[in-house]
């Protein structure tokens, strides 16, 4: 199975918006499946899944992922409410009827480290295994999970079958890390992809979709060749807009849902 998804930071940038130009521009972008980032406190109350539940059977649109803020957390406290965000966060998307929580780290070196993210699986793995939901660590440039050496370091300290890579494309090749050497030693523990477009090679700038340098047809095409089920989400920065002083149009996302929806699988 692979569904072609639609981040909800593409339409509603990265305030706390209510999702209100997610639901109005979604359908006219040709989206059927969402991933809600959940960023904010009031986005992951049952009261508000509940809300955005009815929203996507209004809008005819199903949910198969939730993006939440990242892990990180200094002493026992720190890790208490990383760990319980975490939890909740399973629970979120099981209401909304998806299957992914997906979520990066903190700044490099920063809210403890790689070590802290391992403390946290460590206990948070168990109960995502139990409730059918995959956590997916995304990787960041200028993150603690943003080369390959992070998730060696991870996968040797927690081994769950319900943990893996978001692979977003953009964000590691603005790392310098290849997606080619990512998916030749990581292909197994990929179960997210998100889709982007970075200018160049080894610095961070992301663009729109056919302005740049990420071969995101390749990765994918390799991904499912190797036998990749899931969702490819389309990541819109809506920082592109404010660099390159063009305004953002449906054109913008209706542009990279026709270069994908034709990876679609039941």
């Amino acid at each position: 199975m692979i569904r072609l998804s639609c981040a909800s930071l593409s339409f509603d940038g990265f305030g706390d918006e209510d999702f209100v130009h997610t639901f109005a521009k979604v359908r006219d972008a040709g989206y059927r499946h969402l991933e809600f980032n959940c960023w904010y406190p009031r986005t992951l109350t049952p009261a508000k899944t509940r809300d955005l539940g009815e929203r996507c059977a209004q809008a005819e649109v199903s949910v198969g992922s939730i993006h939440v803020s990242s892990f990180g957390g200094e002493g026992s406290h720190g890790l208490t409410k990383d760990l319980c965000h975490k939890l909740r966060a399973i629970e979120a998307v099981k209401e909304l009827g998806g299957s992914v929580v997906c979520a990066t780290g903190a700044g490099r070196g920063k809210d403890g480290g790689c070590d802290a993210i391992i403390a946290v699986l460590k206990e948070l793995m168990p109960a995502a295994e139990e409730s059918g939901v995959l956590i997916s660590l995304e990787n960041h440039a200028a993150n603690n999970l943003e080369n390959l050496d992070d998730y060696r370091r991870i996968f040797d300290a927690v081994d769950s079958p319900a943990l893996g890579i978001c692979m977003d494309t953009g964000h590691f090749e603005a790392a310098s890390v290849s997606l080619d050497d990512l998916i030749d030693e990581f292909w197994t523990k990929i179960n997210h992809v998100h889709l982007k477009e970075n200018r160049s090679f080894g610095v961070k700038e992301f663009v729109r979709f056919g302005e740049g340098t990420t071969d995101n047809a390749a990765a994918v095409e390799r991904m499912i060749d190797k036998g990749y089920s899931g969702y490819l989400v389309i990541e819109l920065s809506p920082e592109i807009g404010a660099v390159d002083g063009r305004p953002f149009t449906i054109d913008d996302l209706k542009k990279p849902y026709e270069m994908f929806v034709g990876y679609e699988s039941e």
